[in-house]
């Protein structure tokens, strides 16, 4: 039997519904996204959607995510109604394709998160320096999966390159089962992990192997280039033999930032470090004189690489902000006229309501 402390209910979470006073309402998981309904667990499994109310009122990201606690009113006859999302521990966001500064919610009330990669033509360190990012600036520190060991011949040369990045990884072929105990091993007791990648790096070949059935669809890859199609169509969450929790998420063809460049230092503590050196504070690490962030690059201390995303990401991201912004003042207008239309929706069905009793 499958309790609601299987799912990651907690104290916290109790606390944020209690204060709710939904007295017709139950605690439930969201664990897919079907686009048009959710799939929730109150631990009994069903269908729900989202209450027009709480649709009016909210923005995208504010909307109900896989990963996600609400507030769940059973008493409807066709599919549950969804009243109130509980406050999230953690959201793994990114920006959202286009050029509007929104955001996207992949993936909410995440414990551990692992960036899968295959070790053939999807290896990019520079894409994994994306994935830092956005996954520290959510206080998740990432664990990087590298799967296809079988596949590469030069494993010594991307070996050197992923310890520079001075992150935990495992080494997988999920295929055969070789590294999946390890993975397993991280995956404790109710807590949540998620799966981010590319399409066809195997995120759902593992997720089968974690389960020991094959739950997800998968499909064979181009060999050529290794290109994947897109077999996992939705996000999902399953229940471990063990105790855990997995999301699995359609591949990510393009990791967009969403976030504020103060969280750069976490990601590139060695150029911040360097930069508190230089002779300028306001240094662009460019074309300045005594620029430590250069003098290290020439040295051999520092990629010149590491240098090129780290600039990249501070141009991104100072973009992000000012278009976010922009959207955001939008965006409250837009709320704030919806808000009015539901008010006077509800003062029209009152006036209504008290012609017809005669009032």
């Amino acid at each position: 039997m499958v309790y609601l402390s299987d799912l990651g209910y907690n104290d916290d979470f109790s606390t944020a519904f209690d204060a709710l006073c939904l007295t017709d309402c139950v605690p439930a998981r969201v664990i897919a996204d079907y686009g048009g309904y959710l799939k929730v667990a109150s631990p009994e499994v069903g269908e729900a959607e989202v209450a027009g109310a709480l649709l009016h009122v909210s923005e995208p990201h504010e909307l109900p995510k896989v990963g996600d606690w609400v507030a769940l009113d059973p008493t409807n006859t066709s599919r549950a109604i969804i009243r109130a999302v509980l406050p999230r521990s953690s959201e793994i966001n990114r920006k959202a394709a286009g050029t509007s500064g929104n955001r996207q919610v992949l993936a909410t009330n995440v414990d551990i998160a692992f960036v899968v990669q295959a070790l053939d033509f999807d290896f990019s360190p520079a894409r994994l320096e994306r994935y830092s990012y956005q996954l520290r600036q959510s206080n998740i520190e990432p664990i990087f999966i590298f799967n296809k060991a079988d596949k590469e011949l030069d494993l010594a040369t991307k070996m050197a390159l992923i310890t520079q990045l001075g992150v935990p990884f495992i080494i997988a072929t999920a295929t055969i089962g070789a590294g999946i105990e390890n993975i397993s091993a991280m995956i404790t007791q109710a807590k949540t992990a998620v799966f981010l990648g590319s399409s066809g790096v195997g995120k759902s070949t593992l997720t089968n192997a974690l389960l020991g059935v094959q739950q997800q669809k998968t499909a064979p890859i181009r060999e050529s280039d290794s290109t994947g199609r897109h077999t996992t169509s939705h996000r999902e969450l399953f229940i471990l033999p063990g105790g855990g929790l997995i999301i699995d998420t359609p591949g990510i063809r393009e990791l967009q930032l969403w976030g504020e460049e103060d969280y750069l230092v976490k990601s590139f503590g060695d150029i911040e470090l360097l930069a508190s050196a230089c002779e300028f504070r306001n240094c662009s690490h460019t074309k300045e004189t005594k620029c430590a962030v250069v003098e290290a690059i020439e040295s051999g201390e520092l990629l010149a690489s590491r240098l090129e995303s780290y600039l990249k990401f501070k141009h991104e991201l100072r973009t992000q902000t000012f278009a976010a912004a922009s959207e955001s003042a939008k965006q409250k207008k837009l709320r704030a006229r919806r808000i009015k239309k539901a008010t006077q929706l509800d003062e029209k069905l009152a006036d209504d309501s008290d012609e017809w009793y005669g009032l």
